[in-house]
């Protein structure tokens, strides 16, 4: 007999270590945060089992959290036994059960692994502490201790029970659950038995997770006289650290958080990273703050920007790995300001600019927008493996980064799939390839450019500068009340059910605008499309405080995606006027404009000096005239010659609303005539197919009830 709870957001319903077994909970509403320690967690979403991977009458491996108001039925949970009376007695719902299963197993593997490499981080994080402790001494004028058990710490060498086609068999049938829930998963027997079978996998991975936390408890103990030895030298302040704080009597200074004040010590003691790296950080950062032009283009000054980039990005990573775990409001204010803005110290941002950034940070919500996100958010989802690793500079995804490494002879077989489950191998590859080159290109100036906030860069006030979510998300709204289908992709949807083999469907897919911590003056496309699925978001990186007008700039970014998306779902033929389309008929227009007999000498001219000053690149010409379109033509103002405005008309049309304040203008009537003469014909199949769907007592699918909704506006 099933018993419901309503269970309060932020409440815990079991908690590791503590709590015993004793039920399985089935998730009717609401998302549960499954988590071991601050090492590894993931969301069980509704329709999830609590207690699958779990052994009836022991403790819990996991602590099951709340994180909004969760609905769960529980089910006796003695032994086995238990479990196939749960899905022998609820066979419309064995398939969702099965799929639960399938997705807690490849859940819980990716936690193994995750905890895995956090094992051998902390074990290599010893070690070159260990490595660095002699010079660090010797740095703050104390004499080494020695630590002979530090020494005696190894890798961890557990093997992994989940390994093999173990793990490979967990992982096809969550790829593949989609189809296999409707096939396979609701075939009674077939069902039970896989469900079981990913049962007893799953506790294999509960036992390899213990021995990982055994062995993280056994090296934490080993090297706890080690820890706070390291700790006691990390007290002693440097020279310039402790000129600072001497400096620092004024009252206003010490409202501020001691950790914003000191952010250096903050992130020391938060990240607790590679203590020689730490050394080369604090000694770069002071030859920067030196030089008596840090911008400067001589060789002195270009290596310290450049060795300071270098180390900002090691304790970057130091600093999100500590800080995955931890509640956002719980990291100090002074590392918030870090992984937010790249602020290291109140010298180098000014007191003002200080005292802004701490109170932007201080409000400052992860996960307020689902578009609009920090460049540390967005390595959130790439790190919990939400989303793919995005492209590098040569146009490889991740998964052929790695084939093209193992092309090369620089990595073996057996080194692709362990590179491509290694949640840390791909933090690493986006930060190197995205977050580090986004924020150089953002910044605007590529020379001079250092990851560190230096007051001398703020050339606008912060709070004007700053982009929040909601003025982000607010450029997206205004862009897509003006030309509705930016943002839109056609897709081909199978509809057996009323006789449609093929459907063409236009699904609105907004794209991510990740917020680089910098203050700079472009926003750039990074990429149109995840890998080749045209379904997925794009990719476009700006400055979280941009100094450049912010309208025009998201204008022209958004430009740019319509353009490079053109090009990529006609491919070879984006060019091609005889397959025509916004890329190939604006290539035609401005490739043959002298030779068009209805264009004025005038507009000729005009052409051919917007093609001279911008080099010859039709890309560069387009972003001009959509921003114009966008800005003026919109708004009744004529800027553009008729030949351009018909090509964008044609392809990027504007609203229903503006289309009906614009029908009256000459310019556009015909565009508007031709235009919804084109959406009526589209119209007019699906609502004969509505009508006789209706008078047969059926539904219209979804699909086609959407897409007449896209032709209506």
């Amino acid at each position: 007999m099933a018993n419901n709870r309503v269970i309060a957001a932020g409440a815990i319903l079991y908690e590791c270590d503590s709590d015993v077994v004793h039920t399985l909970d089935i998730i009717a509403k609401g998302t549960v945060r499954a988590s071991k320690g601050d090492v590894v967690s993931f969301d069980l979403p509704a329709g999830s089992i609590i207690g699958i991977g779990e052994c009836p009458d022991r403790l819990y491996t996991m602590t099951y959290e709340a994180t909004d108001e969760v609905t769960i039925f529980s089910y006796p949970y003695i032994n086995e036994a238990d479990l196939v009376a749960l899905f022998k007695a609820n066979p419309k719902l064995l398939s969702m059960l099965v799929t639960s299963c399938t997705r807690f197993a490849y859940n819980f593997q990716r936690a193994a692994l995750e905890a895995m490499e956090y094992a051998r981080s902390e074990q290599t994080r010893i070690r070159e502490a260990y490595e660095a402790y002699p010079k660090l001494s010797i740095a703050a004028g104390v004499k080494p201790s020695s630590f002979p058990e530090v020494e005696k710490i190894e890798p961890p060498m557990m093997l992994d029970p989940a390994r093999g086609w173990h793990r490979d068999f967990i992982d096809d049938l969550y790829s593949h659950s989609e189809k296999l829930k409707k096939e396979i998963f609701t075939i009674p027997s077939i069902g039970l038995g896989l469900g079981l079978t990913i049962n007893t996998y799953a506790l294999e991975t509960r036992e390899f997770l213990t021995l990982i936390f055994d062995y993280l408890d056994d090296i934490r103990e080993t090297s706890a006289e080690f820890q706070k030895e390291l700790d006691a030298l990390r007290k002693k302040k440097d020279p310039d650290t402790a000129s600072t704080e001497a400096a620092g009597e004024g009252a206003a200074e010490e409202e501020l958080d001691a950790s914003v004040t000191d952010c250096l010590a903050a992130l020391e003691a938060f990240a607790r990273p590679n203590p020689e790296s730490f050394l080369r950080f604090k000694e770069s950062l002071t030859l920067f703050k030196r030089q008596a032009d840090p911008y400067g283009g001589d060789d002195v000054a270009r290596k310290i920007r450049r060795d300071l980039t270098d180390v900002f990005y090691e304790i970057y990573v130091y600093t999100f790995l500590r800080s995955y775990d931890v509640r956002w409001e719980m990291i100090p204010l002074g590392v918030r300001m870090f992984l937010l803005f790249g602020y290291v110290e109140q010298d180098l941002a000014g007191e003002e600019n200080t005292r802004k950034l701490a109170a932007i940070a201080e409000t400052y919500r992860i996960g307020a927008s689902r578009y609009a996100i920090s460049g540390y958010e967005w390595l959130r989802l790439v790190y919990s493996g939400q989303e793919m690793p995005s492209k590098n500079e040569f146009d490889l995804d991740y998964p052929a980064y790695l084939a093209d490494c193992k092309r090369n002879g620089d990595i073996r077989d057996a080194d692709v799939k362990r590179l491509m489950n290694s949640l840390i191998d791909r933090l690493k590859f986006e930060v190197k390839n995205l977050f580090a080159t986004a924020n150089r290109i953002t910044f605007g100036r590529i020379t001079t450019f250092v990851p560190v906030f230096d007051k001398e860069n703020v050339i606008k006030p912060l709070e004007q500068a700053f982009l929040s979510a909601k003025r982000v998300e607010g450029e997206l709204q205004r862009i897509r009340s003006i030309d509705f289908r930016a943002f839109y992709r056609q897709s081909v949807v199978s509809l057996p059910e009323v006789g449609l083999n093929s459907f063409y469907l236009d699904e609105e897919i907004l794209p991510y605008i990740i917020l680089m911590p910098n203050i700079g003056s472009r926003a750039s496309l990074w990429q149109e499309i995840d890998s080749h699925k045209r379904t997925t978001p794009a990719r476009m990186v700006i400055s979280i405080f941009h100094t450049e007008n912010v309208e025009d700039s998201f204008t022209k970014l958004f430009a740019e995606f319509r353009w490079e998306m053109c090009k990529t779902e006609q491919g070879v033929h984006w060019n091609d006027i005889t397959d025509p389309s916004l890329t190939s008929m604006y290539c035609d227009y401005l490739q043959f404009y002298r030779k068009n007999s209805s264009m004025t000498a005038e507009t000729k001219e005009k052409l051919s000096i917007a093609l001279k000053n911008n080099s010859n690149n039709f890309k560069k010409i387009f972003l001009a005239d959509y921003l114009t379109y966008i800005k003026y033509e919109a708004a009744g103002a004529l800027r553009l010659n008729k030949h351009a405005r018909e090509i964008l008309f044609k392809f990027c049309p504007f609203t229903k609303d503006l289309r009906e304040k614009l029908k009256d203008n000459p310019q556009f009537a015909e565009f508007i005539k031709q235009h919804d003469f084109h959406c009526a014909q589209k119209l007019k199949p699906m609502q004969t197919l509505q009508a006789k769907l209706q008078k047969a007592g059926m539904s219209l699918p979804d699909p086609i009830y959407l897409q007449m909704k896209f032709y209506e506006k």
